[in-house]
């Protein structure tokens, strides 16, 4: 017997409403047909018992369908992978369900939700006791009930629950099970929380389902007890978790995201349903969605820095937009309300999206100050002049960060050409730790050795810390610095500095000096790890050009070593998502020396391949009494291009007068920058003193 009306509204508060389903149906198929498609796929599959993770936010995704034709074990790890397990009973499929039921009218959706929510209710029962005895293991009571997957799929319950409970085959007992369901995940989330939590995103997944559940269900006896302590715990969490900067604290673009999008659904709930939360929520939020702003790939996509894949994050964005009514955050979302957020916003949402004004954002490059993430960037369009750099610390838990101090990926004119390799798996094996350690990442390694140590998946002894850190940023250029302790392990400690100046709008120089103690001889090795499908053109002068197919004449990467160095090119993996790897190639830059050795490279894209190469000189340099200064205090270079002749210098000595490129300056980093144009006059930066 289905629901009445009047019982399924007595008390209850609201996630969406059944008035908003035309339009919310009306408006997917018109602007998200595909999306749609993938939604509707899914939910047929789920249908059949059969399961497929590919939803863009599937944190560990996998594309091979898996079928249990003979009811389903919500145990199985499929590859013995736990991630596939935790997967599964995350449940996302059962919003889908939801999602689908409204989409086409169709009652078997309903009735698989309901079968789907019998069989894990009956399969997993929890009791108080239960959850208790476990708290030697972190409250994690089995792999069914791990702490953050139980606050993911109440939320997953609850948006499918919103859609199907309108069904006809929607009743009574199916209404007191769901209830059940609710009570089961309130007690469990609102015991289980630990200290640890406060400091993880797990705190933000649970207790994002413990805020949900409590407020939507106020009329069972411990709603406002569990929506009071969910309150406090987001409160306590933010600025644990949350950086001023806006990045959260493990220092992964993934989970950034994830604690994002707990907070957005708190928020948003509580904004739809009348709630007023402490601005601490609101401030958080706004600064995340201003980090998310910061680190944005020219293609839309987060870096996929530590453990995190390479995903799309305009939808991220184009909701905050709407919540914040900030124009700088649509001009790099989607020109429409994305299909998620036409479910969270409804028509109002949707019509707000469409008359807010797209403003550029007020900055341009910028670093994340506590991360330690530097982001330079020429312009705002999809053809920018991209690069980040790795400049902080491994993140605070030590269990999501990568061995990639210094690490630096870079785009152009629409296309990736270096790249961070990403995660692939969480599984303990060769492959994770392949991926984890610093000899995948763009960054210098010394004598075959790591920054840090690899112990196992989620530990590291001997982690680097980040040194010497600066950033600069002007009209005309970007300069960020930074080094680290990783080396200074050896029985001869090394100490490595990277210096990056972004000469702009066109290319970068990178320069990497090793010092060391002692007369020891150390071999030093700088990889580039290049996107897929890129090839490796060497040039008589050394240089390389980095490109599609030959006979193309799209955008290339020139990579110019000033001085001479042995290069090789060697196989490398890139995974763009959990469970995925790709081959491409990677270029190693090697030399050997004692005490100072220096590798300098100009990093510079071109729209065409056809275009002339700029010409590298190194340049001599004279102090203030025009006496030579040996390239181990000193080194300058000029780059001649289409645009005229830039002159940089680097000093080793602290900031001292100079005489280089026939002008005279004071600092330890200079810029010079002539045009062709006899009408331009010259232009002479210290960019760091």
């Amino acid at each position: 017997m289905a629901l009445s009306e009047q019982a399924k509204t007595a008390t209850r508060r609201f996630y969406w409403n059944e008035a908003d389903r035309p339009f919310i149906v009306d408006t997917c198929r018109k602007y998200w047909p595909e999306e749609m498609e993938q939604v509707l796929h899914r939910a047929d599959l789920a249908e059949r018992n059969t399961f497929i993770f590919t939803h863009r936010w599937d944190m560990e995704r996998c594309e091979e369908e898996v079928a249990f034709p003979n009811g389903i074990d919500w145990v199985y790890r499929h590859n013995e992978d736990l991630e596939w397990l935790v997967m599964l009973n995350r449940a996302r499929y059962m919003g889908e369900l939801g999602q689908a039921y409204w989409l086409t009218g169709q009652e078997s959706y309903a009735l698989a939700y309901i079968r789907l929510l019998e069989d894990w209710m009956g399969q997993n029962p929890l009791s108080e006791a239960e959850v208790r005895a476990s708290a030697d293991r972190n409250f994690n009571v089995k792999d069914t009930w791990r702490k953050l997957d139980s606050g993911i799929r109440i939320t997953h319950w609850l948006k499918g629950y919103y859609c199907v409970r309108s069904s006809e085959h929607w009743g009574a007992e199916e209404e007191a099970l769901f209830l059940e369901a609710i009570r089961r995940h309130g007690m469990y989330l609102y015991i289980a929380y630990t200290s640890h939590d406060r400091q993880s995103n797990w705190g933000f997944l649970e207790t994002n389902g413990l805020f949900q559940l409590a407020l939507l269900f106020p009329e069972l006896e411990e709603a406002t007890s569990w929506q009071e302590t969910a309150i406090q715990r987001l409160v306590g969490m933010c600025p644990l978790q949350v950086f001023d900067d806006g990045l959260q604290n493990e220092q992964s673009s993934m989970y950034h995201h994830e604690v994002l999008h707990c907070l957005f659904e708190s928020v948003w709930l509580a904004e739809l349903n009348g709630i007023a939360l402490p601005p601490i929520l609101h401030d958080t939020l706004n600064r995340m969605y201003t980090a998310s702003l910061t680190i944005i790939q020219p293609d839309g996509r987060q870096p996929n820095f530590s453990d995190s894949d390479s995903t799309d994050i305009r939808d991220v964005l184009a909701r905050g937009a709407v919540l914040y009514r900030r124009g700088d955050l649509k001009s790099q979302a989607y020109d429409a309300l994305d299909y998620e957020g036409i479910w969270y916003f409804t028509q109002k949402g949707f019509e707000l999206y469409e008359k807010l004004e797209a403003t550029p954002p007020e900055f341009v490059s910028k670093e994340l100050t506590q991360g330690g993430y530097a982001f330079m960037r020429s312009d705002w369009q999809p053809t920018a002049r991209y690069l980040w750099f790795d400049n902080g610390h491994m993140d605070v838990i030590r269990a999501h960060g990568h061995d990639d101090a210094l690490h630096i990926s870079l785009f152009a004119y629409g296309r990736e050409f270096l790249v961070d390799p990403g995660r692939y798996t969480y599984m303990e094996n060769r492959e994770r730790q392949y991926f984890k350690e610093s000899f995948q990442h763009n960054t210098i390694s010394v004598d075959g050795r790591t920054i840090s140590d690899y112990v196992d998946s989620w530990k590291w002894k001997n982690v680097a810390r980040s040194l010497g850190r600066v950033w600069r940023t002007a009209s005309e250029y970007d300069f960020a610095q930074g080094g680290h302790d990783g080396y200074w392990r050896f029985p001869q400690p090394v100490q490595v500095l990277r210096q990056i100046l972004f000469v702009k709008p066109d290319y970068w120089v990178v320069v990497d000096t090793c010092l060391s103690h002692g007369e020891e001889e150390h071999a030093y090795a700088l990889p580039f790890h290049l996107a897929e499908g890129l090839e490796v053109r060497f040039q008589p002068d050394g240089h390389l050009v980095i490109g599609d197919a030959v006979g193309s004449d799209g955008p290339v990467l020139r990579i110019l070593p000033l001085d001479p160095v042995k290069i090789e090119v060697e196989p490398s993996w890139i995974s763009r998502h959990y469970n995925e790897k790709t081959p491409a190639n990677k270029v190693v830059l090697r030399q050997s020396g004692q005490r100072f050795t220096q590798f300098v490279t100009v990093l510079y894209p071109a729209r065409r391949q056809s275009e002339a190469p700029p010409v590298l000189r190194q340049l001599d340099v004279l102090d203030s009494y025009g006496s030579p200064v040996s390239k181990e205090l000193a080194m300058a270079l000029s780059i001649t291009h289409d645009g005229g002749e830039d002159a940089v210098l680097f000093s080793y000595q602290g900031p001292r007068g100079y005489q280089f490129a026939g002008v005279h300056l004071s600092g330890n980093v200079l810029l010079v920058r002539r045009s062709h144009s006899a009408s331009c006059p010259d232009r002479a930066f210290i960019v760091n003193v």
